[in-house]
């Protein structure tokens, strides 16, 4: 009797083990995503020129929709509205871009089950700012691997900054 239990549900631990491991790595790999970063870019030192300009913050380059949607990584037009193109550096920088091109990758990549809303999140009254999940960009001078948002952004991290917050932590709030 043992011996039949024991090949009725050897398959069915091995079938549950192998797929647990497969679903843990594609969704490891889905969470740390690997974007290329063709271009150099130092938050530092825009960030000290938009300050003097008096342009603001974060959102000067990292804009909105109209209807409160996330635009993401600036374009190449975002780009060139302080960069003219005047100097021979600029010129070879943009030069083989296109205005609607987009050419920084981005390691911050919701799964299609999260819906996350940077407008709602920063223009509450709870002072969420973008270093809450970003980390400090503002004084970051490069673009590599490590230089990203604090971690793979795990639903655990989103939800202790919900309670920190105030914000319910209910499914429905994230997720569709």
């Amino acid at each position: 009797m043992k011996r039949t239990m024991l090949l009725i549900f050897l398959p069915f631990f091995v079938f549950a083990f192998l797929s647990y491991v497969v679903f843990l790595k594609a969704c490891d790999y889905a969470m740390s995503n690997h974007p290329e970063k063709p271009i150099h870019f130092n938050h530092k030192s825009h960030g000290e020129y938009l300050k003097k300009l008096g342009a603001g913050d974060c959102e000067y380059c990292h804009e909105f929709y109209a209807n409160g949607r996330f635009k993401g990584v600036p374009d190449i037009a975002t780009c060139k509205s302080c960069h003219n193109g005047t100097t021979a550096a600029e010129k070879a920088m943009f030069r083989n871009y296109r205005d609607t091109d987009r050419p920084w990758g981005s390691y911050a990549k919701q799964p299609d089950l999260v819906y996350f809303s940077h407008i709602a999140v920063l223009k509450n009254t709870k002072e969420a700012r973008c270093t809450s999940c970003h980390g400090d960009k503002k004084n970051s001078m490069t673009t590599a691997k490590t230089d990203r948002i604090k971690g793979k952004m795990p639903m655990g991290q989103c939800m202790d900054c919900h309670t920190a917050l105030r914000i319910s932590n209910r499914c429905l709030v994230c997720h569709d």
